[in-house]
């Protein structure tokens, strides 16, 4: 993850003190409502004004902890996609979903501690799923019920709760060093429950520990 820049003022000139005075951290009922919002609103991204909503709450949550930069950067999926994951998605997914935007962002949150976990997974579960799913999913197409059946209920989940609607599910262990491990789904179609696209796990740029389902590989051609 790239590092944040701090800002130095040039030599004699003083800095001025709103630049290098840390911000005071929101009062506690505060946070708590904008938690509240950014976590509904990156589980149904469509049902609030969609991914564009979900940088701004993250600039407030990190404002709200005192962690502004002198530089404006305050938290960071990727230094030249700030406000635009759906960047970074494209060479994975010509045409990203909003749920698949969404759970970029969500890991994110999840890595400062801002998402709201459903589950959290024993470091040694998580690892299970991180070190067996990669091959699981480019065996055979899956669908989202033999992925809840093989891994069990996820942490959190971006998209429609409908299981026969696209969605990404995302499992998380109580260690925040660790990201998410994350399933994204198409549409059902003829499948009796959402169709399974691909799994990914890790750090670095978007599909760096990328596996496709046979679906998947054939999912984004004309």
């Amino acid at each position: 993850m790239p590092s944040l820049r701090t800002a130095h003022a040039p030599a004699p000139a003083p800095v001025p003190a709103s630049v290098h005075r840390p911000a005071r951290p929101a009062p506690a009922d505060e946070r708590g409502r904008l938690l509240d919002r950014f976590n509904a609103a990156v589980r149904a991204p469509a049902a609030h004004g969609g991914v564009a909503c979900l940088p701004p709450f993250l600039d407030a949550l990190a404002l709200a902890e005192g962690g502004a930069e002198p530089d404006g950067a305050r938290w960071i999926v990727d230094s030249n996609a700030r406000l635009n994951a759906a960047a970074m998605m494209r060479r994975c997914f010509p045409d990203p979903e909003i749920h698949e935007v969404a759970s970029e962002y969500g890991a994110a949150a999840y890595r400062r501690g801002w998402l709201r976990l459903d589950r959290t997974l024993p470091v040694q579960q998580h690892t299970h799923v991180v070190e067996t799913a990669e091959t699981w999913v480019e065996e055979d197409d899956r669908t989202l019920d033999q992925v809840l059946q093989t891994y069990g209920r996820p942490s959190v989940t971006f998209g429609d709760l409908d299981p026969c609607l696209p969605k990404t599910l995302g499992y998380a262990s109580a260690d925040h060093d660790i990201p998410l491990a994350v399933f994204h789904f198409a549409q059902a179609a003829d499948m009796p429950s959402a169709r399974l696209l691909a799994f990914r796990a890790g750090e670095g740029p978007f599909g760096a520990r990328m596996a496709f389902t046979p679906f998947g590989w054939t999912a984004g051609e004309d």
